[in-house]
């Protein structure tokens, strides 16, 4: 008997430093006894190198493909079931690294990123099954023999910190011997030359160490093993069982991030560094996590006395050394992050002080089934968006490298366990599901699967369900419906028959015949069936095929969920049994009625026993008349809810009257706390606005249909005016009531003919949250239960949307367009969650929490209202470097969210002149979105036809940009129309063309291009406002968001009707700025003197009818400028490139110096005048 090790390949990607002598491998001319040398003579060839263990070699790939791509390529190559595919990954090549080194430097690609030829990468089994050594086997056994040849590599090149020397000496020398035997038999190689290269199997330190001795054993055990002719594929079981027991961590991966706060761990209330001590006098404990199930959270106990007199034993002070990062952060905690799998005995996202290995100590975070999202806030720094964590939970990594492993680790692991179909991060797409959902496709689910969801999807003839195959990479199957079997009054028995379909450039439908099409829905449609009907069955993220969750334990049992609630110990207890006589007592005067006077709700209190106060509850009592059987039905589907964004059902009583003992509320129903409170910031709106989105997922999750999801039904549970906190919990839909027309605005409208109808439909509450959110962003000030169905429809008819845009002071764009998106007349098209989050993550990005404070926007109307007479008071903005000073009554100008004075900026540095700026103030407190990104944009421009940003003063909301005296290009072209040449003329063209090609250059779309937004230099114009500029995507296109009061004369067709805006619809703008240059100034009327509406404007745009040619503006400029800017279909509308050559043309390659001579001339002598 001998022990069990390993031994791998040798070096790839390094040096073999006198490991093995050419002459003990001459024999050996294989990859996986070559001591590296193939990959010393690898060249920058322009191609991905991506490492095979199996092979022992680099496979060359084309720097077009995706990692996703790659990791086909190579799995097709292993004959890798397309079902395990998600397992493998591609990693940076360790290159020979220390374990600890690679602990915390392993650089995963992410599915969809592009690879560097100039790296190295290695093709890796990234997750572990559970029961790794027994199932993969039998899931796939080439996945299964790529293990063992990985492992190999790991064991050779002590990449597996569990297993090091010398404590497994014998263990490592024993997997040596397997390798000699399994590379004799699989490469029928001699047994003589197998043994000469024994130091090829051998880890370098152990060679080291016994050179003089491991020859002679190695050589006695391997010949007794080959005596016995074991068998090869039984050897490396044994093999990958050996280093599971040896490492049972192998393939858990640890990262290193910082962190804001640790779960369930007493924190310190107030930290203060001084002289490197701590001088902490109290101690709080952090309650914002979940413990889920039987899971024991262990944490680190941070103990702080009432006393300021913090001495050790010694008499001495604790020292304190914060690290670099806790400097720049200083409420960060260095901690490892790691996944427990789910077949560990604690599973979950845990995360632990940065110690030692021996002291770590390990705290939940969360389960994976509770992560529902994560979100990319910056390079560095993820959000996760768990259960139980109103803010969610935030970690900060050293790289972007880092940070983007750790989010596909957590990524797929979850797609292999809970939900296969989704991405979790909406920044790191992967191609491969993008596609899926595109053609409404299931992944590789298997037939079975497939059969058992059209069963339960009411097996109709004609639906069909279109699966990737489970054993073939580009092969498909359609298991379709074809024939009725039996029929009774609602429901079919149908025989499912399945086609195989080839992919290439079109659908090869695998039968007799060449049958090809385009679509898959053309296919389905060739199919004979009993129905003409062709009903698909999409994938949907809460499949759960037991093919792809791959990593889920065969004996995964439900946890209770009700323990797992950490936040507080109430939120922690099951529901229970309450005494009415001395359990709870109640206020006399605060009775209302409610649910159609079937039930009373009045405020009490839970009585505790010993040292804690009692707890203040809502009570629901049903009166004697009601219907006790739907009160229980309510109470036990409120008992089952087990998410903190729900009022908390604590109980019931079982004798009368009857009550539900719920949460209190202390500043009650939503709706009526925004009414009286209509200041409420933008900012406290969406943080609220996270948790009932939370709320919504949870009853997606759980398919409970919830009949009454309004504002009135919200309840504020914590409001912190000075903290910007607002919390409001979702509360149970009450005793089962009719709907009233009252309820229409909550309805869709195609149940107004049988509301009772919609109670039946989920997809009903996502409507009511439409309507809901539409109550919070218009603060409670608008009463809908007042609309008539027939208000709601007629306004349907006219304006697509039931209820009027509110205004983007009051709503943000993206949350307008989610609300418009939640009353769609297709329930599939009806917003998604996970879009609502990452749109709610954006808006608050580009707020900040000194730009949204009521109090600040009340201080304004009161210094305006006591400074009414001080307008020739000069007033100071302090900046970084200098000072800016002004007076209100130096307005010069208004733009699109801002009013612009003249000031002067006085620099520290008197040897600096003084000079005059414009200053940009923002006018309303509640449009910083755009007003932000109008800073960031303009810090980002450098071009001699764009204004140049100077400063960002914060806490006045001003942009400090180079002023221009003489102004506004409007005001310009009217009050100097009669000096205007036309060669004048056309060197502005030329500037504002200029100006534009730069800005399409970087992919950014102005959106409002006009001559009230071109501003007069000297000797050029340059363009200003980025207030509605917007960077295009990948296409070039950016679509609006909002029904803003957008200027139609300067738009585009297809930007007025479909809000999609490009470099072409700039150029639009760009030949009606010309309108207005040539004819002085004028207002571009379609039709002089007459006024039109949109939709009158829009239609004759579309009659071909343009603006009519000035009346002193040159022939070339109306009919070879302005009039191919105006091109119905924008791609035939000249670039600005094109415009600039154009111009250049007609004037010379270059304005000549006497022409720049004359126009300084003029512009001085106006000066003077």
């Amino acid at each position: 008997c001998f022990c069990f090790g390993s031994a791998a390949p040798a070096m790839d990607d390094s040096s073999s430093g006198g490991h093995a002598s050419t002459a003990d491998s001459a024999s050996l001319a294989t990859a996986s006894l070559q001591s590296g040398s193939s990959s010393q003579n690898i060249v920058n060839d322009g191609l991905i190198h991506v490492y095979n263990y199996m092979h022992g070699d680099y496979e060359r790939f084309s720097n077009e493909l995706t990692c996703e791509q790659i990791c086909t390529n190579v799995a097709i190559q292993l004959q890798i079931l397309p079902t395990t595919l998600l397992l493998f990954g591609l990693r940076e090549h360790s290159n020979g690294q220390s374990p600890g080194t690679l602990k915390m430097r392993q650089k995963w690609q992410m599915p969809g990123d592009r690879l560097s030829p100039n790296v190295r990468y290695v093709f890796r089994l990234r997750f572990r099954v559970p029961e790794l050594d027994r199932q993969l086997h039998q899931i796939d056994d080439h996945c299964h023999n790529y293990l063992y040849y990985q492992m190999r590599y790991d064991m050779l090149y002590e990449l597996i910190p569990e297993i090091r020397y010398p404590e497994h000496k014998d263990k490592v020398m024993g997997l040596a011997v397997i390798d000699m035997f399994i590379d004799k038999e699989e490469r029928k190689l001699q047994a003589q030359n197998v043994e000469k290269a024994y130091k090829n199997y051998l880890p370098r330190s152990l060679f080291r160490a016994h050179r003089m001795f491991v020859k002679t054993k190695l050589k006695r055990t391997f010949r007794d093993l080959s005596l016995n002719q074991p068998n090869v594929g039984s050897l490396k079981w044994h093999y990958e069982h050996q280093i599971c027991v040896l490492a049972p961590t192998y393939l858990t991966e640890t990262f290193k991030a910082t962190v804001e706060h640790l779960p369930n761990e007493p924190m310190l209330e107030s930290l203060t560094l001084a002289n490197g001590s701590i001088t902490s006098i109290s101690a709080r404990t952090s309650t914002n996590t979940l413990v889920t199930g039987s899971n024991t959270t262990l944490s680190t106990t941070v103990t702080a006395h009432s006393s300021s007199n913090n001495h050790r034993n010694d008499g001495t002070m604790p020292h304190y050394r914060p690290s670099h990062q806790q400097l720049q952060y200083p409420s960060s905690i260095p901690v490892y992050v790691r996944l427990y799998h789910h077949d560990s005995p604690e599973p979950g996202l845990k995360v632990a002080r940065v110690t030692s290995e021996a002291t770590l100590k390990w705290n939940l975070v969360a389960v994976v089934e509770d992560i529902f999202t994560l979100y990319k806030e910056n390079d560095q720094v993820v959000r996760l968006e768990i259960v139980g964590f109103p803010n969610g939970y935030h970690m900060r990594f050293d790289t972007e490298h880092e940070m983007k492993s750790f989010i596909s680790y957590l990524s797929i692991y979850i797609r292999l366990t809970v939900k296969w179909m989704q991405d979790l991060c909406p920044s790191y797409k992967t191609p491969s599901l993008e596609e899926l959902k595109r053609l409404y496709c299931h992944g590789p689910i298997g037939g079975s699967y497939s059969f058992t969801k059209l069963h339960e999807n009411g097996d109709k003839c004609g639906s069909y369900i279109v699966r990737q195959c489970d054993r073939e990479y580009n092969t498909y199957y359609i298991d379709i419906n074809t024939k009725i079997v039996a029929s009774g009054s609602d429901h079919q028995r149908c025989q499912t028959e399945t086609f195989r379909i080839l992919r290439g450039q079109n659908w090869k439908l695998d039968v007799d015949g060449d049958h090809s099409f385009e679509q898959l829905s053309k296919l389905a449609q060739f199919i004979r069936t009993d129905s003409s009907d062709r009903i698909r069955v999409p994938a949907s993220k809460y499949d759960k095929p037991p093919l792809l969750l791959l990593c889920l334990p065969k004996n995964l049992k439900t946890k209770k969920t009700e323990t797992e609630l950490s936040e507080a110990e109430l939120q922690r207890r099951n529901p229970q049994i309450f005494n009415p006589k001395t359990d709870l007592q109640w206020y006399e005067y605060s009775i209302n009625h409610t649910d159609n006077d079937k039930v009373f709700t009045m405020r009490g209190d839970w009585i505790q026993q010993g040292a804690f106060k009692d707890v203040p509850v809502t009570m629901k009592m049903l009166k004697h008349d009601a219907n006790l059987h739907e009160f229980m039905k309510l109470a036990h589907t409120w008992s089952t809810i087990q998410s903190p964004q729900f009022i908390k059902l604590y109980g019931i009583t079982m004798s009368v009257p009857y009550t539900m003992v719920m949460e209190y509320a202390e500043h009650g129903q939503l709706n009526k706390f925004l009414q009286a409170n209509r200041s409420i910031s933008m900012l406290c709106l969406l943080d609220m606005m996270h948790g009932l989105v939370r709320g919504m997922h949870y009853l997606e999750d759980s398919k409970i249909i919830h009949s009454y999801i309004r504002c009135a039904n919200l309840y504020v549970t914590k409001y912190d005016q000075e903290k910007h906190e607002l919390h409001a919990k979702i509360s149970d839909p009450g005793y089962a009531r009719p709907y009233k027309r009252s309820d229409s605005p909550w309805i869709p409208y195609n149940y107004y003919n049988n509301l009772e109808a919609a109670k039946l439909d989920p997809s009903t509450q996502l409507w009511a949250f439409a309507t809901t959110m539409y109550e919070i962003f218009s603060r409670g000030q608008i009463a809908l239960e007042q609309f008539e169905q027939r208000d709601l429809i007629q306004h349907r008819s006219l304006h697509s949307f039931i209820l009027r845009p509110l205004h983007r002071r009051l709503c943000p764009p993206e949350m307008t367009e989610t609300i418009m998106d939640g009353w769609s007349d297709d329930p599939d098209n009806r917003f998604n969650l996970h879009t609502i989050f990452t749109r709610l993550n954006e808006i608050k990005n580009r707020l900040q929490r000194p730009y949204d404070m009521p109090q600040n926007e009340a201080e304004s109307r009161l210094n305006s209202e006591f400074f009414v007479n001080s307008h020739d008071m000069p007033l100071v903005m302090p900046l970084e470097d200098c000072k800016v000073k002004y007076r209100e009554k130096d307005k010069i100008g208004q733009g699109h969210y801002g009013t612009v004075y003249l000031g002067e900026l006085e620099y520290d540095d008197k040897n600096r002149p003084k000079e005059q700026v414009a200053i940009k103030k923002l006018r309303s407190m509640q449009v910083t979105e755009d007003f932000l990104r109008e800073i960031e944009i303009m810090r980002a421009l450098n071009h001699p036809n764009v204004v140049k940003f100077k400063y960002w003063a914060i806490k006045s909301q001003s942009i400090i940009m180079e002023y221009f005296e003489f102004g506004s290009f409007i005001v310009y072209l009217s009050s100097h129309k009669p000096s205007l040449t036309d060669a004048r003329l056309l060197a502005f063209a030329l500037d504002i063309a200029k100006g534009m090609n730069y800005l399409s250059g970087k992919s950014l779309i102005h959106r409002d291009l006009a001559a009230r937004n071109i501003l007069v230099d000297r000797n050029c114009v340059k363009i200003s406002d980025f207030g509605l500029a917007q960077f295009a995507n990948a296409d070039g296109y950016y679509y609006g968001t909002s029904q803003r009061d957008i200027p139609i004369k300067w738009y585009s067709p297809e930007a007025i009707e479909t809000c999609k805006f490009s470099s072409y619809s700039d150029v639009w703008s760009y030949g009606v700025t010309l309108f207005e240059m040539f004819s002085g100034g004028e207002t571009p009327d379609l039709f002089k003197g007459q006024a039109l509406t949109q939709e009158e404007f829009i239609k004759c745009l579309r009659k071909g009818d343009r603006l009519p040619q000035p009346l002193l503006c040159p022939d070339f400029v109306y009919n070879d400028m302005m009039l191919p800017c105006w091109h119905e279909i924008p791609k035939s509308r000249p670039t600005f490139s094109k415009i600039i050559q154009i111009i250049q043309a007609q004037v010379g390659v270059n304005i000549t110096q006497q022409q720049q001579e004359q126009q300084q001339q003029q512009l001085q002598q106006q000066q003077q005048q």
